[in-house]
């Protein structure tokens, strides 16, 4: 079985449907959005311009034939190994929809949510089938980024989480598993945590909005880009982790005391980094920057393929 159902079509459900169907599944689209499919096609172009700099050999018509759009919601359950749904991030509306999803499917079919805060086990609820629910988090953007995140519930069985895995493994992505359920999963908490040091660095007065982004832009992310913090540490020190680890604990223990207070995020503050934010960038020009993030993203992709350290 090849095909993949696709409930709600915007960016996310977008980038989903062109990865699944460069992979060579057929994705069958669904969204509630009258616009939906002019959306969908606005997206295309640009998603697609994106992978071409990865691999300059990718059949554009390939994709887009194997996607099919303006489905029901009937339509994308019928005989769908996978149903990927990328709705708004309301817990209400995401629990109403896996009823519908549950009774339309096959009691075989994976209901995946791109969530990227609510769990499972609380998407699934009122679902009778709770074995198959899981929580398939991408990243963003996710057409560049090759990367999903999958976590089951207590009631999610271990055959459709391999099963899941499997799917997203052959549709080229980084697929990794979260052993359990956890609020902003692995990728969100280890980013929430950076994100809350930023904050807490900048509000303190330590250094400026452009200072911070520069020591992530031009030294660490430049390692992250193809190495995590255990890699990291493994190549700091001359025997290894344990070394690397030995000699610095000292200091990374104290840094963590320091660390244990909650940013306030409060309306002022919010306000000033926008204030701040906007002499940096105007807002009429995000969307030159979105494209300029995503174009990079791509050639950071094409440079680890050609070093072989993509998936």
């Amino acid at each position: 079985m090849n095909k993949i159902g696709i409930c709600g079509a915007g960016l996310i459900g977008a980038s989903w449907a062109i990865g699944f169907a460069n992979a060579g599944y057929i994705p069958y689209v669904y969204d509630s959005s009258p616009n939906s499919v002019d959306n969908f096609n606005k997206y295309f172009d640009d998603l697609v311009k994106d992978l071409k700099i990865i691999d300059p050999n990718i059949n554009e018509d390939k994709i887009r034939n194997n996607i099919k759009l303006n489905c029901t919601i009937d339509q994308i359950c019928e005989n769908a190994v996978l149903i990927q749904e990328s709705i708004v991030e309301d817990l209400k509306v995401k629990q109403d929809v896996y009823k519908e999803l549950d009774r339309l499917t096959s009691k075989e079919t994976i209901l995946a949510s791109s969530s990227s805060y609510l769990v499972i086990s609380e998407i699934s609820e009122f679902v009778e089938h709770k074995n198959r629910c899981i929580n398939a988090h991408p990243a963003l953007p996710p057409h560049v980024v090759p990367f999903v995140e999958v976590v089951g519930s207590q009631d999610t069985s271990e055959e459709i989480i391999n099963k899941a895995l499997t799917i997203y493994k052959k549709a080229n992505y980084a697929a990794i598993l979260v052993k359990k359920e956890t609020e902003g999963f692995v990728l969100n908490r280890l980013q929430g945590a950076l994100l809350n040091e930023a904050v807490r660095l900048h509000e303190g007065g330590f250094a400026s909005m452009e200072d911070i982004d520069i020591a992530l832009k031009h030294a660490l992310g430049i390692r992250w880009a193809f190495m995590g913090p255990f890699e990291i540490m493994d190549l700091n020190a001359p025997e290894g982790i344990k070394d690397s680890f030995s000699r610095y604990r000292t200091g990374i223990q104290n840094l963590a005391k320091q660390q244990n207070t909650v940013p306030s995020y409060s309306d002022e503050y919010l306000d000033k980094l926008d204030k701040e934010q906007r002499q940096r960038l105007a807002y009429q020009d995000r969307p030159d920057r979105i494209k300029k993030r995503n174009q990079m993203i791509a050639l950071i992709r094409k440079l680890k393929l050609e070093l072989g350290e993509d998936v």
